[in-house]
């Protein structure tokens, strides 16, 4: 493998995917707080995963 060339770990990939949900549910608010409420839900489970996997890696 190339050194200079560096894959992203999977908690930075879900850090990524829940900074874009976020995003998307705040913008989307205002048009339909039913699909706002459904990001948010989809990027709290994220979040939940996220701190898991945090917590697993500092032991």
């Amino acid at each position: 493998m190339i050194d200079w060339i560096k894959t992203k770990t999977k908690i930075e990939r879900l850090k990524e995917k829940y900074c874009q949900l976020m995003k998307r549910a705040y913008l989307i608010a205002p048009r339909s707080k039913s699909k706002s409420d459904a990001l948010n839900k989809k990027a709290k489970n994220v979040l939940i995963e996220l701190k898991r996997l945090d917590l697993n890696h500092l032991h």
